[in-house]
């Protein structure tokens, strides 16, 4: 069964293209493997936030008071803070685009299995999402 995606966005600083991220999410995510496609929820709710709220659900959920980049709940949702990608995107050597895609794939494979608390499974994660954010790129972007 397809996953539903679904989208919105909660903060104004940063403009977003959200036709860009549905589009590019969901050429990665038919180029998942196969063995993990099975594990996404039917419906993945993706959701922009500031950097207050993304600071208010990281120390909730994490302990940790200060702005998350992505946090990945296991029934769906999504949630991403654009300003800590405006943040970081020069010294990832990133788009601000690009860096938000980074951290919309990093939530995907983290709700099909992928985790990044150990360095090896770390690695593998950021050499999947690079797979599949250099893998979702169509000709006109």
């Amino acid at each position: 069964p397809k996953t539903t995606l679904h989208w919105s966005n909660r903060q104004r600083r940063h403009r977003l293209n959200l036709a860009f991220f549905r589009r590019r999410t969901e050429l990665a995510l038919a180029r998942l493997p196969a063995a993990r496609i099975g594990r996404l929820p039917s419906s993945l709710e993706f959701v922009f936030v500031g950097a207050s709220e993304s600071s208010r659900l990281h120390l909730r959920f994490s302990g940790d008071p200060t702005p998350a980049d992505v946090l990945a709940f296991p029934h769906g949702e999504i949630i991403v803070c654009p300003a800590v990608a405006a943040a970081l995107c020069k010294g990832h050597r990133l788009s601000f685009q690009d860096e938000l895609l980074t951290y919309l794939l990093h939530g995907i494979l983290h709700l099909v299995g992928f985790r990044d608390s150990t360095r090896a499974g770390a690695q593998s994660m950021r050499r999947m999402q690079t797979r599949l954010r250099k893998s979702s790129k169509e000709r006109r972007d």
